[in-house]
């Protein structure tokens, strides 16, 4: 059995752990100092019963794998280490405060903030894009910000490189990502590409220009499948300041079907970077609000189906019986 790990412990005669950053139900961050080397760094471990889940340690290794082969300025670095007594990760130790902290309901950010801050995010994953990675959780407190402005786009837990599979494949039919900022594919259960990041970003940065996330309620299942049969309320309508351009370009990033939203990172930073010659076409005036009996059949669709299905088959048997008895 693997030594306890607490503050004045050194993991596997490495890293000595000089102090707790974080500690929640599945994991927990320490401040460490790599002793081969003298770096100060992260180390995420799973607790509890994920220590023993092998889906977690999936997502683990998985997000290791990922984060070792990428070098970009705006995204987490993770360092592979090969030899381990117990499952963690080893991670740089990054500043500054999450994005989450900057938002509040109701309070827009400077629309200089807004574009400074996405048009960085973007041009990590366009990095992230071009390496073939796919983030698939976007949300404001994956997005550290630094006092100098700059930012680090952090946790690729749930991200996906390529073709690969899905967590031990089972997670396909499960939504992956975070309510406010999931694309409407992902809440389908379907895996999700570049233009899931796309709308997720569109999304963060919704949130940032009007103080409010693209959809609102106490309900989560209503946050999720809102955006599957609706769209947004036009941005402007919540932040009269807000330019037409911008206004385009975030519904532009928000279309429900990927096929009608930027085709790729690049495009959409290039809008972010000059959003005076964005043309505006009119989507404030094509938006569909989600309605209630749409959403509420989405709840209610499979029970339907199913009750369907069961009904046809007893109806079936019943017949089979009933023509079987006559010839008897």
């Amino acid at each position: 059995m693997a030594a306890p790990v607490g503050v004045g412990s050194v993991l596997d005669g490495r890293f000595r752990i000089t102090s707790l950053l974080s500690e929640g139900n599945v994991s927990t961050v320490y401040e460490a100092v790599d002793r081969s080397t003298g770096q100060v760094v992260a180390i995420k471990m799973p607790v509890g019963s994920s220590e023993r889940d092998p889906l977690y340690l999936e997502r683990f290794r998985r997000e290791e794998a990922i984060g070792g082969a990428l070098q970009h300025p705006s995204v987490i670095r993770v360092f592979p280490v090969e030899r381990k007594s117990r499952p963690y990760l080893v991670m740089e130790k990054v500043g500054g405060a999450p994005l989450s902290t900057r938002l509040q309901v109701g309070h827009p950010l400077p629309m200089g903030e807004v574009l400074r801050i996405g048009i960085q995010i973007a041009r990590a994953l366009e990095y992230l894009h071009e390496q073939q990675v796919v983030h698939r959780d976007l949300k404001p407190s994956n997005i550290m910000v630094f006092p100098d402005g700059s930012i680090r786009v952090i946790d690729l837990g749930i991200a996906k490189r390529g073709e690969e599979p899905e967590f031990g494949g089972t997670l396909g039919s499960q939504p992956l990502g975070t309510p406010d900022y999931m694309p409407p594919e992902q809440v389908r259960g379907e895996s999700g590409d570049p233009r899931s990041d796309i709308y997720s970003l569109g999304a963060m940065l919704y949130e940032m220009a009007t103080g409010v996330p693209p959809f609102q309620g106490d309900d989560v299942f209503y946050v999720l499948h809102a955006r599957v049969v609706g769209d947004p309320v036009p941005p402007r309508t919540l932040n009269p300041e807000l330019s037409p351009e911008l206004e385009e370009v975030l519904l532009h990033a928000l279309e429900r079907d990927p096929a009608r939203r930027y085709r790729s990172m690049t495009v959409f930073r290039q809008e972010l970077e000059h959003p005076d010659g964005v043309a505006v076409t009119g989507r404030r005036d094509r938006v569909r609000p989600p309605g209630f009996w749409g959403i509420f059949w989405r709840r209610i669709r499979d029970f339907v189906w199913a009750m369907a299905a069961i009904i046809s088959f007893f109806g079936v048997m019943i017949a089979v019986a009933w023509k079987w008895g006559r010839h008897r």
